[in-house]
């Protein structure tokens, strides 16, 4: 087919023929007959390519080919003389429109493009696909950052409720925050600030979508200790006010609409270059990929390393700021991956602490979720009309909380029979608590944060229980969080009654919070923690520390089946003594073998005399350094061979009771590895004293080197037992178990 003459051939050719012309050019690339195709005939405007990717503009506008998209919109909008035009609302498999497709890529661009400059097509905005989402949710989903700036902007920041959800009862808040897009997060609550008291079809409000992501705090994130170091000294700036964001996002839109990378001047590369290969030292020099930090475009006013200031700014201070930090970073040697990693977990912190005190301005509100589920159209109807009144101001905010109590009251009702079903089975495979609260989430994840937040703006949440009535500290020690129960012991100092009135509740099954702590984990290693008998170790821990907060008596109580605390433990614990003895005789075992080779040469080397001994019997190179060093290190190197072999045989042949494990034993291989690694570092001291006197003097400036060499294994050996060594230290010497960690493992 010729497409100049593709009117003339179009009545010679079926609709199926010209679909197979048009997906072939539009697979292909060849966008100019494309183009000629859709300015000759109107029929190709709504043809689809295939369910798949939609029809011809789909494909254009998810390539991000501009000009094409742009001559493509012309053609149609030429062949319509309506403001609804059908091609525009034509979607693919998912029912995404080319909006939507624009929208999820981040094409603010094209998004302007088909709403039209002066918004004539605003109508799809609010097109649905089949998920029920409209193109802002999109935006927002995948966290675009100028397409959502725009989309909002053209909905004048007062999207309705039916807009924000999607058909699972999902707001953009609750999808922003179980992402981790809490930038987005704090923008959304800011603008649309009723989402805020949502729930979903599962019941779970934003507050408790956000107290089930613990790596988004610090105290349920996990950190090695010089990756600690590194995220106490990187500097991250607070999230401006989300005003200035939206402004900011938009003014970039009009710069670079597709990009939400921070512009440049265009040499800036070069100079980054030149200053950065210079003063690296140590560190390697970051590629063009990862030069920029475009997480949050914003317009920052920051002076120093990251200490907000407001002021006038020159317009390329924010460049020069980033270039000399990046270039002062890489001067240090530091990886420029693990830099970015940490600082990207500092900044989901700092930005999750801002979304928690943002959700909690309303603390009641956002806690209960009054709200209701938006989930049926007239209850969006309702909660949305009711937004309306409480941001026009003609009503009281109790007014607003009352008519918002009823709406929820009586949306239960007005669900349908597919969703009671769903949520009814959820419920009973044990996948939703609808009594848990965001305070009791947050206590079982362990994110110290929002417990101590949550209870200080609505302290009655101390009595909250669940659907087997376990309270916050039921909670927490059943999930073995031990700074959600320090916390909250401090917290309640000032509060003795409470305290004791929590200690004393029990469960709809009679478990206390002693038998909570004597069951063994299931599942994954709750203890974060190498060995299987360290695990033991931090289990025995842990219940001797929950014993120590109850009365005497709870050690005797019995649970509905008539067992006791200390008897649940025995019995669930069988597996991992077993699995603790196996890992204990092994390690014993392979350094038994070892201290018993050290002990063999250290007797050897010890019972011989460099350089012989004179008439007297008296060694002829008595007094001299090299002499008394070797004596002194192959006594020592015997003394501990040995005794490391004693104890890894005690080790071995130890009953291995679950008493044995809080103490005795890690006790005893500490010792073991002590007197093993001193015994090795004796035995090699000796060899190169004993050595040192079997070469001329002439080459004693080279032995020096070679004896340093030498000394390498040992340290290695050192640097691969220092991880065991140092959790066997901690198990020793603490009280309370380090906790649990749900969060991200860095």
């Amino acid at each position: 087919m010729n497409p100049g003459n593709f009117e003339e051939e179009e009545s010679s050719n079926s609709s199926d023929q010209v679909s197979d012309y048009l997906a072939e050019y539009t697979l292909e690339g060849k966008w100019d007959k494309v183009v000629d195709m859709y300015k000759q005939s109107p029929a190709c405007h709504t043809a689809m390519i295939n369910d798949a990717v939609g029809t011809a503009l789909h494909v254009a506008v998810d390539l991000d080919e501009e000009g094409v998209v742009q001559e493509l919109l012309d053609a149609i909008i030429s062949h319509s003389d309506e403001v609804k035009i059908k091609a525009l609302e034509m979607g693919n498999d998912r029912g995404d429109t080319p909006l939507h497709v624009a929208a999820s890529r981040g094409f603010a661009k094209i998004c302007r493009w088909i709403i039209g400059m002066e918004k004539e097509r605003m109508y799809l905005v609010s097109k649905k696909n089949k998920h029920g989402e409209t193109p802002l949710f999109e935006a927002a989903i995948n966290w675009k950052k100028q397409a959502f700036a725009y989309l909002s902007d053209v909905l004048g920041h007062s999207a309705p409720l039916q807009d924000l959800v999607r058909h699972n009862g999902d707001t953009i808040l609750h999808c922003a925050i179980s992402r981790e897009y809490f930038d987005l997060a704090v923008i959304i609550v800011h603008y649309y600030d009723f989402l805020s008291t949502h729930k979903n079809k599962e019941g779970l409000t934003p507050l408790t979508v956000l107290a089930t992501r613990p790596s988004a705090f610090r105290s349920a994130t996990k950190l090695s200790w010089w990756k600690r170091i590194l995220y106490h000294c990187i500097l991250v700036e607070p999230l401006l006010d989300p005003e200035r964001q939206m402004k900011a996002n938009l003014e970039k839109m009009k710069e670079n609409p597709n990009s939400d990378k921070v512009d440049y001047p265009k040499n800036y590369a070069t100079l980054y270059d030149f200053f950065a290969g210079s003063l690296s030292v140590f560190g390697k020099i970051p590629t063009k990929n990862n030069q920029h930090d475009s997480e949050n475009p914003s317009l920052k006013c920051t002076i120093g390393f990251g200490t907000p200031k407001v002021g006038f700014l020159p317009p390329n201070y924010e460049t020069a700021q980033q270039f000399i930090r990046s270039s002062y970073v890489h001067s240090l040697g530091l990886s420029g991956v693990a830099l970015k990693e940490i600082k990207k977990t500092k900044k989901r912190h700092q930005w999750s602490g801002q979304l928690l005190k943002a959700l909690l301005e309303r603390p009641y509100a956002a806690f209960t979720g009054s709200g209701g589920v938006p989930t049926d159209i007239k209850v969006e109807a309702d909660m949305y009309n009711v937004y309306n009144q409480y941001k026009q101001g003609e009503t009281s905010e109790l007014g607003w909380l009352e008519k918002k109590t009823e709406v929820d009251d009586k949306s239960p009702e007005s669900r349908s029979e597919t969703t009671k079903k769903e949520t009814g089975e959820q419920a009973k495979e044990g996948k939703i608590d609808k009594k848990e609260t965001a305070f009791l989430v947050a206590a079982r994840n362990g994110i110290v944060e929002m417990v101590n937040e949550i209870l200080c703006r609505i302290p009655s949440v101390i009595h909250n229980t669940n659907a087997k009535k376990e309270n916050v500290l039921l909670v927490a020690v059943l999930n073995r969080q031990p700074l959600v129960v320090e916390s909250l012991k401090m917290k309640m100092q000032s509060k003795p009654e409470v305290w004791n009135n929590l200690i004393l509740t029990a469960d709809e099954d009679e478990n206390t919070m002693l038998h909570l702590a004597a069951y063994a984990p299931g599942g994954d290693k709750p203890w974060q923690i190498a060995g299987s008998a360290l695990q033991m170790v931090w289990d025995i821990k842990w219940f001797q520390y929950i014993k120590s907060l109850v009365p005497q008596h709870f050690y005797f109580r019995s649970d509905k089946k008539g067992k006791t605390a200390g008897e649940i433990f025995e019995d669930t614990h069988k597996k991992l003594i077993k699995e603790s003895g196996e890992w204990l005789k092994d390690t014993s075992e392979s350094c038994s073998v070892v201290a018993a080779l050290v002990a063999g040469v250290s007797f050897t080397a010890a019972s011989s005399i460099p350089g012989g001994t004179n008439d007297e019997g008296k060694p002829n190179l008595e007094g001299k350094p090299a002499f008394d060093a070797f004596a002194i290190a192959s006594l020592i190197g015997l003394c501990f061979s040995v005794t490391g072999l004693i104890m890894f045989l005690t080790i071995l042949t130890s009953r291995k009771q679950a008493k044995d494990f809080r103490r005795d034993l890690p006790l005893k291989l500490l010792l073991g590895l002590s007197s093993l690694f001193v015994s090795i570092a004796a035995m090699f001291i000796s060899f190169c004293t004993g050595h040192f006197f079997l070469l001329s003097h002439r080459y004693k400036t080279v032995l020096y080197p070679i004896y340093a060499a030498t000394v390498f294994p040992v340290t290695f050996y050192a640097v691969a037992q220092f991880p065991l060594y140092f959790d066997l230290l901690t198990a020793i010497l603490t009280t309370v178990p380090r906790p649990s960690d749900k969060g991200d493992k860095l």
